[in-house]
């Protein structure tokens, strides 16, 4: 499932999974440090960008990072917006093994013919009736808690103009997304630029 990177990036900001970085309800995203991302002691990072480490489990194969101890990989990424261009970039790029990419907002408006579709792709047949489920698919609890249900999400990702609107509030940020994000990738998946 792949999604946009600007409405992607304030989800990370809600719920950040593995990814660890330091964010703040008044700065997220944060792709280039600002007065809001002192550190303990006062101090704004000296780094240009907000670096991003994700905990990956994985088991040691070929070239990849050597897993600590408890068979975790931390993997550094310079902002929320390289995370975005690596991870979405390297499963469009795989040719290994056959893969589906969805989009997110697909699912969202046109739910009954995208599920139509992925049946169909995977040999399979789409039942006769199809519901949909108003409530958090995700549930209330634990890292999910919060989540926006059907209707709210509809009314946050359904107006292209205001995709942008509280999100990437800090000039230097989107200067930052519009030299960074994957234009290409982007533009394969049909995501307005910034």
């Amino acid at each position: 499932m792949i999604k946009d990177p600007i409405t992607w990036m304030a989800s990370m900001c809600r719920h950040s999974y593995e990814a660890r970085w330091r964010h703040y309800p008044q700065h997220c995203p944060n792709l280039v440090p600002n007065k809001y991302d002192k550190g303990p002691k006062g101090q704004t990072p000296t780094q240009k960008t907000m670096k991003v480490k994700v905990k990956f489990a994985t088991q040691h194969i070929g070239k990849e990072p050597i897993p600590d101890k408890k068979n975790r990989t931390f993997v550094e990424y310079d902002s929320l917006v390289e995370l975005w261009n690596v991870w979405y970039g390297d499963w469009y790029d795989v040719v290994e093994f056959p893969r589906l990419m969805v989009r997110f907002e697909d699912l969202m408006f046109h739910a009954e013919d995208t599920v139509t579709q992925v049946c169909e792709c995977g040999g399979g047949t789409m039942r006769s009736w199809f519901r949909y489920v108003e409530d958090s698919a995700k549930g209330q609890y634990g890292p999910h808690a919060g989540s926006a249900g059907f209707l709210a999400s509809l009314v946050t990702y359904g107006n292209s103009t205001l995709r942008m609107e509280g999100i990437l509030t800090d000039e230097k940020d989107v200067a930052y997304a519009r030299q960074h994000l994957d234009t290409d990738l982007m533009d394969i998946f049909g995501y307005a630029p910034i």
